[in-house]
């Protein structure tokens, strides 16, 4: 699991670093094209809805990731209560039940795979909409960049919880695994599932940020029914493999969407502040106390 772990946060470093790139190369095609195009020539087009500051939000989404990062670089010291194959299966609700003692490789593998696409859609979708819609790379790049962000803070928020519940996998009441699956670290962090909340984080920021710049477009519909299939897909599958309970599935879902759906709305300019950086933000601080992990987070626009 580290390495589909390693995957995931390269794959979020790669968006970032995406969004730098085509946001510089937008800035310097936009000031070219400014001083090359005679005043009484230049076309109007629609005001950016969305302001993003390379100084405030690509830290912030450094940092979220490599919290995520560092607790995953501690997980065999900080899992201590490993009790396959002789885990409580009272503890487990009934809902959840159905799906104890459950392992599927075919269905964990497929799930991973799925994260691919989860996290490139935002990318093929947007860089579509620039060749074939009229978007401009610069839009591209703060689209690239907050749906990066938005990821980022899903793993850390998931990280923390995961570490703090240390929930048995529905794979590890199966005394017939390998033992070195049943005590290896990653078997205690069912609780909530990671792969489900970022595959609804990208498809909820993106969708956010295609409908805010394409408000009348037909194919908003499209953009959102494509991102919740794919990230429902990864759900059912992330369940099917025995990586986690139905309820780990749910809480994931709405967590992702909750900052998928977030981060966008604090980027957005409103009629009050278009033309200047927008005055929304958040903090995320991580606590810990008597042996428990947490994190603060404060939103504001």
């Amino acid at each position: 699991m580290q390495t589909q772990f390693g995957a995931g946060f390269r794959a979020i470093v790669a968006l970032l670093l995406a969004a730098v790139a085509t946001s510089i190369a937008g800035d310097s095609a936009a000031q070219s094209n400014s001083a090359a195009a005679p005043a009484s020539h230049s076309t109007a087009r629609a005001p950016d809805p969305f302001a993003v500051s390379l100084g405030i939000d690509l830290p912030v989404a450094l940092t979220a990731g490599l919290l995520g990062g560092g607790l995953q670089l501690l997980r065999e010291e900080l899992i201590d209560d490993r009790c396959a194959p002789h885990c409580d299966g009272t503890r487990v609700n009934a809902l959840d039940g159905i799906t104890r003692g459950h392992y599927s490789a075919a269905a964990a593998n497929t799930g991973n795979a799925l994260v691919v696409a989860n996290v490139s859609l935002p990318l093929l979708v947007g860089a579509f909409d620039v060749g074939y819609g009229g978007a401009r790379w610069r839009e591209y790049g703060e689209d690239v960049l907050i749906v990066g962000q938005s990821l980022a803070v899903t793993v850390a928020l998931q990280q923390l919880v995961a570490f703090a519940a240390q929930r048995p996998r529905p794979y590890t009441y199966n005394a017939g695994l390998d033992p070195a699956l049943l005590r290896s670290a990653n078997s205690y962090l069912s609780f909530y599932s990671g792969h489900t909340a970022n595959a609804f984080a990208a498809a909820s920021s993106y969708g956010y940020l295609f409908s805010v710049r394409h408000p009348n477009s037909r194919y908003r519909g499209a953009v959102w029914a494509l991102g919740y299939g794919l990230a429902g897909l990864q759900g059912y599958l992330r369940v099917a493999a025995g990586y986690h309970y139905l309820t780990d599935v749910l809480v994931g879902a709405a967590a992702g969407t909750s900052v998928g759906l977030l981060l966008p709305w604090l980027h957005q300019l409103t009629p009050a502040n278009a033309g200047r950086p927008p005055q929304a933000g958040f903090t995320l601080l991580p606590w810990a106390d008597s042996g428990a992990l947490g994190v603060q987070l404060s939103a504001w626009n």
